[in-house]
């Protein structure tokens, strides 16, 4: 019950959900939709007592002409975002995967420091 209210507060604009991430996918000519359906979304969270972390919210322009609307929740502007990590990938404003690249290969070579690391001092004669 609870998801079908919620997909009814946004459901004009087109919008994906997991877990408890939503994303709100709408044109530049939909400022004005896209507005109304985040303020129909904040009141429903309102309603069931619900807080959104504006904090971390975002908004996230695709394309060179795009105007770049300014959107709110609750009266706070939403930051806007050159990139973004959604799901685990890095998304940016040119699509190319550099960022999202860059931090796989930090991430492994931090894992495999620790590795070495931690394997320097291991004894292959000792018992477990």
């Amino acid at each position: 019950m609870y998801i079908d209210i919620y997909i009814n507060a946004i459901s004009k604009t087109d919008f994906g959900l997991f877990a408890d991430d939503t994303k709100l996918l709408g044109e530049a000519s939909a400022s004005s939709q896209i507005q109304s359906d985040l303020d129909a979304l904040t009141e429903k969270l309102d309603e069931w007592q619900l807080s959104p972390n504006v904090a971390k919210r975002s908004v996230v322009h695709l394309g060179r002409q795009n105007p770049k609307y300014s959107y709110k929740m609750k009266d706070i502007d939403l930051t806007k975002s050159t990139c973004e990590k959604d799901l685990g990938v890095i998304l940016s404003l040119d699509f190319k995967p550099e960022r999202h690249i860059g931090l796989v290969v930090r991430k492994a070579s931090n894992t495999l420091w620790l590795l070495t690391h931690s394997l320097r001092y291991f004894d292959i004669h000792s018992k477990i």
